[in-house]
């Protein structure tokens, strides 16, 4: 199997758009193309694209029962109003018993690919595709590659990327959920391979696309299991579902009243916030979360402090952080509760490095308060941890 990125395109949208439709009638002309739809932007404009060219394509979102809420409506109603011809494949019955009792991090990636493999070669095989339209952008390449995307060449085999990734396996961050698979298909085609998120949600605008989609938060590829720290179970999953939605939807409004939109560029050039989420554990002080030293993956126990809250102080102290994965503030709890929730809200350019931010202690306290109106809640913590030393997600 082959593999066609887009390596070399101009950035600014209307060139960028030329250049990926053709891009896109070179390699995809007359032949039908499979495009998996997450609801997150970068698959979004995938499709787009894909549509711009006039290529016959298949959109598909498939439902593993790990999505979010947002505002109490489930992704795939979203992702279904946006884009009515999206085919909705549920394999929640199936998948669910897969993914409960995984704890660990690259097992959590990896039952996520074996899930999107299956499920779309048998889409792949029903629909009688010739090629498979991946959403993956720059970061996610150079993090899983270990090289700059312009390392890579246009078109490129399996075999030549394995052998390229061996050779600089010092720079590999961590796998992605849709890299590294072979499905029965001449090639994927993967036409905004070297942007980063704000210049896809650039193209988005481009596109017209309603502005809910064009700030949508990025989400990961193992989605909730990478906020659940720890094993999964639907007990969890329930809880961290109600959580995470509380979280997204106040920060979300608060920018919304303050700006006019949920997110913003801010001084430094960061999408502010790039995401806001929540992680739970039961607990979470005596768990493994994610870190980075020396641009590697670590795994290693949080610190958690308590007291006066000051940004600037906190975030310069978790910066500096040695021997801990992260630094945790605590806000308050509830003794009879189960799960830790941490909140973690960041602004990033490109996912590789981010800034926690400064959201009004108001606003966080607000977001507390309504979290521990949840019987279930324990310990409520903001993750004040930039990346590096921590990563984004926790797994």
């Amino acid at each position: 199997m082959l593999n066609h990125r887009l390596i070399n395109a101009p950035h600014e949208p209307e060139k960028f758009v030329d250049a990926a439709v053709q891009f896109l009638q070179k390699h995809a002309k007359e032949k039908k193309v499979f495009c998996a739809l997450s609801g997150g932007v970068d698959s979004s404009a995938t499709y787009l694209l894909l549509k711009k060219a006039k290529i016959n394509v298949i959109p598909v979102f498939i439902d593993h029962g790990l999505m979010r809420i947002i505002k109490g409506v489930e992704e795939r109603e979203y992702i279904k109003k946006t884009f009515p011809d999206t085919i909705i494949l549920d394999i929640r019955e199936k998948f669910l018993p897969k993914i409960m009792g995984k704890g660990d991090a690259e097992v959590k990636r990896k039952v996520f690919k074996d899930a999107y493999s299956e499920t779309i070669s048998k889409v792949i095989d029903k629909e009688n595709c010739d090629l498979l339209a991946d959403g993956t952008i720059l970061p996610d390449i150079e993090e899983s590659f270990g090289v700059k995307i312009t390392n890579l060449k246009e078109t490129m085999s399996i075999e030549e990327e394995n052998v390229l990734k061996k050779k600089f396996i010092k720079g590999f961050v961590k796998s992605q959920h849709n890299v590294e698979i072979e499905y029965d298909v001449d090639a994927t085609i993967q036409p905004v391979a070297s942007l980063t998120k704000p210049e896809v949600r650039k193209v988005l605008e481009y596109f017209n696309m309603p502005q809910e989609l064009v700030y949508r938060k990025a989400f990961p590829g193992p989605a909730l299991s990478a906020r659940i720290i720890g094993s999964v179970t639907l007990d969890n999953l329930d809880f961290e579902k109600r959580v995470h939605d509380i979280v997204e939807t106040r920060v979300d409004d608060y920018y919304i009243e303050k700006y006019g939109k949920s997110m913003i560029i801010n001084e430094t050039g960061e999408q502010e916030p790039f995401q806001a989420f929540t992680a739970i554990s039961e607990d979470v002080l005596k768990k493994k979360v994610t870190g980075i030293v020396d641009g590697k993956r670590s795994y290693d126990v949080p610190l958690c402090v308590k007291g006066k809250w000051d940004y600037e102080k906190l975030t310069k102290i978790a910066a500096q952080i040695k021997g801990y994965a992260r630094m945790f503030f605590e806000l308050d709890c509830n003794q009879k509760g189960r799960y830790d929730v941490i909140i973690r809200s960041i602004n990033s350019k490109d996912a590789r490095t981010a800034s926690v931010t400064n959201l009004p202690i108001d606003l966080i306290n607000q977001i507390k308060n309504k979290l521990l109106e949840i019987s279930e809640t324990k310990y409520v913590y903001y993750d004040v941890t930039p990346k590096p030393p921590g990563t984004i997600e926790y797994v």
